[in-house]
């Protein structure tokens, strides 16, 4: 009877401890909610008056806001079960009602004034619905249907960027170009066909505090060619009780993702490129950032030639340079005013003042440079001639 009476007491015990932890990452995480509410205050330059932040089981929904009290309260399950990107976007809704009551001094709880409410901080559609209920779970818009011909031209990207997986820098960039290639017909296209595209934001996580500078980069990279911005921003761990760096990829939702695999390939192939030039030469691993750093720059520099080449030599049945050019450029403001918009006091930032080894930079540089694009494909190589299927 003692053991049993013992053993009761030592899980009582343990659920104390446990809820008292609990109860200690909740009171960081809600100091860690008055930081971003006075950040977002910042960003948009809104005059509320700050709220008292509270944390609850709600049984129905994700937040409520109390506008007799000002009370702005959050799902602990939404704390404890979903990152941190979707409790921002949770409680910029909560944020948006606060808006209605003390700015538009409305008394309405999803109508015309919220959405406008909604816009002055903007809050993505997907977070402006009027019931969130437990049921429905914010899903990420990647899980989402695509298109028919949206999901054959990320298929083709992904399978293109796979079967590139060599340390053979003519199949790395190789498959950039012919991705670079196949969206921007896709995008002129649909540019021409009056599509209009949803812009929507990627999240890429590290968990790093710090960017490594090769990141920032290939960012540079995908962000010149592949119709995306790209934003560096931190990101709240409540488990942790640290903030990471991350990368916002900014875009339309088909250019987000193809821009998402270029990352993750450029990521592999620096890495793969390295170790093979390594393993040949011998050369000691403090070099290995200024050889990566120039492979970065020597594609950088072979698809910028790429693309001016191919605005030069536009055939006359093709548009005309100055049409294509316009059609880009108000593609880009667009893009750029949605930025703006999620992001109002945006500064821009270079890469890091890492040191580089001048002579290894030159190495991995000329290695991109000497990349031959307009090489006839090997018709004998199974892998070469599944590259040029899928074109």
């Amino acid at each position: 009877m003692l053991i049993k009476i013992v053993n009761i007491l030592l899980v009582i015990r343990g659920f104390m401890k446990f809820d008292n932890i609990l109860k200690e990452m909740f009171s960081r995480v809600i100091f860690q909610l008055y930081k971003e509410y006075d950040h977002i205050c910042y960003q948009y330059k809104l005059k509320l008056k700050k709220p008292m932040i509270i944390i609850e089981d709600l049984s129905a929904t994700w937040g409520t806001w109390n506008s007799q009290n000002k009370i702005i309260t959050l799902s602990s399950k939404l704390i404890s079960d979903y990152s941190w990107d979707i409790v921002l976007n949770i409680l910029k809704h909560e944020m948006a009602h606060q808006i209605v009551s003390e700015i538009f001094l409305v008394n309405e709880n999803h109508g015309i004034y919220f959405h406008k409410a909604c816009d002055l901080i903007a809050l993505p559609k997907d977070y402006r619905k009027s019931t969130l209920n437990m049921e429905d779970k914010i899903s990420h818009w990647k899980n989402s249907n695509f298109e028919v011909e949206d999901q054959n031209i990320l298929r083709k990207v992904e399978k293109l960027l796979s079967l590139a997986q060599s340390a053979n820098e003519n199949e790395s960039l190789l498959a950039m170009e012919k991705v670079q290639e196949i969206y921007s017909k896709y995008n002129i296209k649909r540019i021409q066909d009056n599509i209009n595209s949803e812009y929507c934001t990627l999240i890429i996580n590290f968990k790093k505090k710090v960017v490594p500078s090769t990141y920032i980069y290939i960012s540079s990279l995908i962000q010149s060619h592949y119709f995306v911005n790209v934003i560096y921003s931190d990101l709240y761990d409540p488990l942790s009780d640290e903030s990471h760096k991350i990368i916002e990829i900014i875009g339309t939702k088909q250019n987000v993702l193809m821009a998402e695999f270029v990352f993750y390939f450029l990521k592999e192939r620096i890495n793969s490129l390295w170790e093979n030039y390594q393993k040949i030469n011998s050369v000691p691993n403090r070099y290995k950032l200024s050889y990566q750093k120039g492979i970065l720059d020597g594609f950088q520099n072979k698809l910028n030639k790429i693309q001016s080449d191919k605005v030069k030599n536009l055939n006359s049945n093709e548009m005309s340079k100055n049409k294509i050019m316009l059609i880009l450029q108000n593609e880009d403001l667009k893009l750029n005013s949605f930025t703006k918009n999620l992001f109002p006091k945006l500064t821009k930032k270079g890469a890091t003042s890492n040191k580089v080894y001048t002579s290894y930079f030159d190495e991995g540089k000329n290695e991109g440079k000497k990349i031959i694009l307009n090489k006839p494909m090997n018709e004998s190589t199974n892998k070469n001639n599944l590259l040029k299927l899928l074109i």
